[in-house]
């Protein structure tokens, strides 16, 4: 029996030749797609691998940039930023866009321009809006401690000097010893606030210690 001009035979052949072309597609998709993994949860929000990766991919958030697997103490520290912007949106703590957008493009130079930036987030089908809203949150992150512990932190000049040391020191330099201390005080407190904060959450880490992960992309 012929076909359109072709044999039974030659007409399924041509078919399993398609399928077989659409099942190497998919096979194709497959291994190009990232895996993403839910390592942790606090409260109602998870926390992704991929969000992990992106967050040490602008090495923002406290991570600085690495590709190296993700281990458990990624994870403990993507919790503290999710009790602080808990406690920042709670307080009304917020970024200006002219503020993100500085941070965005500061980003961008460091990883070799605009260009480069988009064609990283391209490659890897990361959506641009989140990426930008992650570098909001390290705004904002940064913006708590200010408002909820260092505003509060007063050095007195005793401290200044004791934390200049020996010798004669310019205004500029017992600045510098000042913020210091401030940055330091508001550091310990917030630790203290963060370990009362975690009794009083729901947290739960699925990433055992010891183990990890791979992150499912890259470093720009």
């Amino acid at each position: 029996m012929r076909v359109g001009g072709r044999s039974a035979r030659e007409v399924r052949r041509s078919g399993l030749a398609a399928a077989a072309l659409i099942v190497l597609a998919c096979i194709a998709l497959a291994r190009a797609a990232p895996v993403d993994t839910v390592l942790g949860q606090v409260g109602s929000r998870t926390i992704s691998a991929s969000d992990v990766a992106l967050a040490r991919a602008l090495g923002v958030l406290g991570f600085a940039p690495s590709t190296a697997p993700i281990e458990r103490s990624d994870v403990e520290r993507y919790v503290d930023t999710l009790l602080m912007l808990d406690e920042a949106g709670r307080i009304g703590i917020e970024v200006e866009p002219t503020a993100i957008d500085l941070a965005w493009t500061a980003i961008g130079t460091r990883v070799g321009g605009d260009a480069a930036l988009e064609r990283w987030l391209r490659d890897n089908a990361i959506d641009r809006d989140w990426a930008r809203r992650v570098v909001e949150d390290d705004l904002v992150r940064s913006k708590f401690l200010d408002a909820r512990f260092a505003a509060f932190v007063f050095p007195d000049d005793e401290a200044i000097t004791r934390e200049l040391g020996p010798g004669q020191h310019d205004d500029a330099a017992r600045e510098q010893a000042r913020e210091r201390l401030v940055r330091q005080a508001a550091s310990e407190a917030q630790a203290t606030w963060l370990a009362d904060a975690r009794r009083r959450a729901s947290i739960r880490i699925l990433l055992p210690a010891g183990s990890s992960v791979a992150p499912p992309f890259g470093a720009p």
